[in-house]
């Protein structure tokens, strides 16, 4: 008889990159267990109620009650963390108290993340709550996920893998090498992380330099909160006709924009959290597609000599986009045809970042 497993979320379908990643994973936790997912959504609230709600010891208004009744007799919980409140710490407790075998696993699929969740202002207030409440998770979480190499985090054990994704689900990327001609494409919902600017400094140095033989075209695919800066950055520099700006696009349209497009973009601000290596699901759909790709962070799955990715500093110096043009011309020379590169680099993926070995170690936690 099959285990009972839940996969719970908070609202984690409103973003694209985050649905897609609860998709493969249930994907995998269905080939061995019984899976149910579970939406733990916030509540209507007057505007009374929100303010008061930003108090320390106030609660998030979610619907956690609907929750407890859907849950029938668990063998195991997966979890993407959320803010950590009171309201948060009674539900873990009131699951353990109702379920007491049940383990409950919560991913953290980014640590340290204070600095990337907490730092506007606005944000102070859940802070607050964090720090008052992340440290009695350990009385009911049995496992944090991390893709870190924490042995434990607030406390907690942890599994340690990394971000993985289905392989044979990701569409080969297509389209052709055209002559001196490089397209850039970064695919995110843009967040400080992803420090976009210092490819937009980059192109302005590279064009006002007047050795420019190739035309260099940035595409960023995706909203988010530092869209903004870049399209008045690029403006700033009269980088219009070289910076292509899209909303979100996914399926079929965004398959065109890859296969259109030469050389992707991991995250070039890892250093403003503190971070040191890169383990971004975007990074595993680059390497799936047959993508090779830039990056200002070394990748966790990734040798420092895989030939097919180029890792920049880790601060805040602009990326050399001549540099890029020699990494563009090696990787065709060593090749040939795009095809050819796109299967090179897919093959590879698989024993890196397919979703039955990284998922492997959390699987073996639930067995044990």
């Amino acid at each position: 008889m099959m285990k009972e497993g839940y996969y719970i979320h908070f609202q984690g379908r409103e973003s694209i990159g985050v649905s897609k990643k609860i998709d493969m994973q249930i994907k995998e936790f269905s080939k061995h267990y019984d899976m149910s997912e579970l939406e733990i959504r916030a509540t209507d609230r007057s505007f009374v109620q929100r303010i008061f709600g930003l108090f320390p010891t106030a609660s998030i208004a979610r619907d956690y009650d609907k929750a407890l009744q859907k849950l029938e007799n668990p063998d195991f919980i997966y979890v993407r963390r959320a803010v950590a409140d009171r309201a948060y710490l009674m539900f873990w407790k009131n699951v353990k108290e109702k379920y007491p075998a049940c383990k409950i696993i919560i991913e953290i699929f980014t640590y340290p993340y204070d600095r990337d969740d907490f730092a506007k202002w606005n944000a102070w207030p859940f802070y607050i709550k964090e720090r008052i409440y992340r440290g009695r998770l350990k009385k009911y979480v049995d496992r944090f996920v991390t893709y870190t190499s924490d042995k434990e985090i607030f406390g907690v054990p942890t599994l340690c893998t990394f971000n993985g994704i289905q392989v044979e689900d990701v569409a080969l990327v297509g389209g052709a090498y055209r002559e001196e001609e490089i397209t850039l494409i970064g695919v995110a919902y843009m967040q400080r992380h992803h420090g976009y600017e210092r490819i937009i400094d980059g192109m302005r140095e590279y064009y006002e330099s007047g050795e420019n033989r190739y035309t260099v075209t940035l595409r960023l695919v995706g909203d988010g909160p530092e869209k903004a800066g870049y399209q008045e950055l690029a403006e700033k520099y009269h980088l219009r006709d070289h910076v292509d700006f899209y909303p979100n696009k996914s399926g079929k349209e965004l398959d065109e924009l890859y296969d259109g497009s030469d050389i992707a973009l991991g995250s070039f601000g890892m250093y403003k959290l503190g971070l040191y290596t890169l383990g971004a699901l975007k990074t595993r759909e680059y390497l799936a597609k047959g993508m090779p790709f830039i990056t200002g962070c070394p990748v966790d799955v990734l040798e420092e000599d895989y030939p097919y990715v180029k890792t920049f500093s880790n601060d805040a110096q602009s990326v050399d986009i001549r540099e890029v043009i020699q990494f563009y011309e090696k990787l065709k020379k060593e090749n040939g045809e795009k095809k050819k590169l796109a299967w090179k680099i897919r093959e590879s993926a698989v024993s890196r970042v397919s979703m039955q070995s990284v998922m492997q170690p959390i699987i073996d936690f639930i067995e044990g």
